[in-house]
């Protein structure tokens, strides 16, 4: 299901890139084995209530309620991973989902709580008692979405430049006067898209976006920001904002040149996921 890294990597970070998918990998296996191993025993316990005759204390009268409850169960127990794998599969940006570490999380905790909460459910005429049917449910939900979680951490340790030479989806936040992580460039296997929203100070009330294709990058370079750098981004309300002071990451194409308030490291991994489209951008000489 998970197979070698995906996507193209870099041949000069091959071996990178492969240990640290080598242990997001082994930890997602553990994510899908243990939401695969809950729908057995869920279905298990399913039948054992259908052999046995007990009734479903679900939705009402013994025989009708049995049917309904019976079914709204099998049915909890059995959509949650192909749909997870379906919604996957059929993502609106057309990206593998195992390229996009920052959705792990989200598929094992949505998977894994459904996936207890069915067999907390089918569990309900077998010989545990609640106590017992509640700490199931409960580490049924935390062993997948901690494994996801543990997952993501492992492809996304610092420092975050040894997996820029391959396709993986990155996130990092951009420098802004009102903070809270909602400004942001999001690196993709072919395209950088900036998202903006806080950084004129006020709030807009939905973020702009502009996307520059790596393949036209022709320079990257980190340089201190300047008064008359002007405007870095514009708002949906048409409100420009100027670098703040520090650093800033300068992206040139043929046709427009780009900053980027962020750390040096924005730079370093840009370049190298630019370099998988077979140039490595020219450097910036930084002027201090």
């Amino acid at each position: 299901m998970f197979g070698e890294v995906p996507g193209r990597v870099d041949p000069r970070a091959a071996d990178a890139v492969g240990r640290r998918w080598a242990r997001a990998k082994a930890l997602l296996s553990v994510t899908w084995l243990c939401c695969a191993a809950e729908l057995v025993v869920s279905a298990c316990a399913l039948v054992w209530t259908v052999v046995a005759g007990p009734d479903l204390p679900l939705l009402g009268s013994p025989k009708r309620g049995d049917l309904v409850g019976l079914a709204f169960v099998a049915l909890l127990v059995a959509l949650p991973m192909p749909l997870a794998s379906s919604m996957g599969r059929r993502a609106a940006d057309g990206i593998d989902w195992r390229l996009k570490p920052d959705g792990w999380f989200l598929y094992g905790s949505v998977v894994g709580a459904a996936q207890a909460f069915g067999l907390a459910l089918s569990l309900t005429y077998s010989a545990l008692p609640l106590w017992a049917r509640t700490a199931v449910g409960v580490i049924g939900f935390a062993v997948p979405a901690g494994a996801a979680f543990l997952a993501r951490r492992a492809l996304l340790a610092e420092p975050l430049r040894e997996i820029g030479g391959s396709e993986f989806v990155l996130v990092k936040g951009i420098r802004s006067p009102q903070g809270g992580g909602e400004d942001s460039v999001k690196i993709t296997g072919d395209a950088l898209r900036l998202s903006v929203r806080t950084a004129a100070g006020r709030p807009a009330q939905q973020a702009s976006t502009k996307d520059i294709a790596l393949a036209e990058i022709t320079a990257i370079g980190v340089r201190p920001s300047k008064p008359e750098d002007g405007s870095w981004a514009v708002l949906a309300d048409g409100r420009g904002s100027s670098p703040p002071q520090g650093d800033v990451v300068e992206i040139r194409t043929a046709t427009d040149t780009q900053l980027l308030p962020a750390d040096p490291e924005l730079a370093e991994l840009i370049r190298a996921r630019a370099a998988l489209h077979g140039r490595r951008p020219a450097g910036i000489e930084e002027q201090r």
